[in-house]
């Protein structure tokens, strides 16, 4: 019964410990109020291009997915090919590991397709009908599993034995606008990672020269505590928790900005690419933002006062 009693003791007084030092880190926090002001708006600008940046990654993961779902491989067939070639070289391809399926679209497909295309543009209807002919081309539309595996799906073609039955294949034209997106998203995603973390760097000096200038206008304190034998978590405590509350509330600030501003950019945004939907992604995200955001603030404000603690708090 008397080391149970103890125990217990031990555990309200270590509740007491923390929660006499997290109120003295809010003191802190209050009495720094306009340091304070400077330091969470540092915190959330790098917060917030860190939130921006996994938006940005969103929305470029899923225009690359959605363009290089569009993209195939089109083989044009020359004007002599008859029918019964045609989908004898588009079953035999279709039979080669890695080919989801081969379309055949005849001439007058082509033709029809065309024409649907362009029901109310008068002008191209009545430039087909003085043609006289059919100006379009047979085609095979060659669609692989793997977008990786068209540029040696084309070279295969081009070696193959259906070389002879093919005119011109369409594919590099789409492989070049895919490369630029993908090298313009690379180099904004890495420029967003170089500018949160400047910013980052510079929360944390902030963070450490606010609570450095804590500790040295609370030096009486300081000794007053060491000299009625305070613990070193007790005196060393409360700055870091004044870290931590940096980031808290910079956590806060950043989700109060962050969300209105994906409810009012994803029509915009989904109205140029419309398989992004970014309500409905950061929606079913909210948790893991939550853990993301607040997780990185206090992690700023936590290793920045850790740091000038240790620096400038001998004890």
């Amino acid at each position: 019964c008397t080391s149970k009693l103890r125990r217990s003791e031990e555990v309200e007084f270590n509740k007491q410990n923390l929660i006499r030092v997290i109120e003295s880190g809010w003191m802190n926090f209050k009495r720094n109020s306009w340091l304070a002001f400077g330091t969470v708006g540092i915190m959330v600008l790098a917060l917030l291009i860190f939130a921006g940046l996994v938006a940005f990654n969103v929305i470029s993961r899923t225009a690359i997915a959605s363009l290089e779902e569009k993209v195939d491989v089109t083989a044009y067939l020359k004007t002599g090919v008859s029918d019964g070639e045609a989908r004898d070289a588009a079953k035999r391809i279709g039979e080669i590991s890695g080919i989801s399926y081969v379309n055949y679209i005849s001439r007058d497909q082509a033709l029809e397709d065309f024409k649907k295309r362009h029901e109310g543009e008068e002008l191209i209807q009545q430039a087909i009908l003085e043609l006289g002919e059919n100006p379009l081309q047979a085609s095979l539309e060659i669609k692989a599993e793997d977008s990786r595996e068209y540029a040696s799906l084309v070279s295969f073609l081009e070696k193959s034995s259906f070389r002879s039955l093919i005119d011109k294949i369409d594919f590099y034209e789409n492989q070049t606008v895919i490369g630029r997106i993908q090298k313009i998203s690379s180099g904004l995603r890495v420029g967003g990672i170089l500018v949160t973390l400047v910013l980052s760097l510079i929360a944390v000096l902030i963070t450490f020269n606010t609570v450095r200038l804590t500790i040295y206008s609370q030096k009486q304190e300081i000794e007053i505590m060491r000299l009625v034998g305070a613990s070193n978590w007790h005196i060393r405590g409360p700055y870091v928790v004044e870290g931590a509350i940096y980031g808290i509330i910079a956590g806060f600030a950043v989700l109060i900005i962050f969300y209105p501003v994906v409810y009012l950019a994803s029509p915009r945004i989904q109205a140029f690419i419309p398989s992004v939907n970014l309500t409905a992604y950061f929606t079913g995200f909210f948790g893991q933002m939550l853990i993301l955001v607040f997780g990185l603030g206090i992690a700023l404000g936590v290793i920045s006062s850790f740091i000038a603690v240790r620096r400038y708090l001998k004890i």
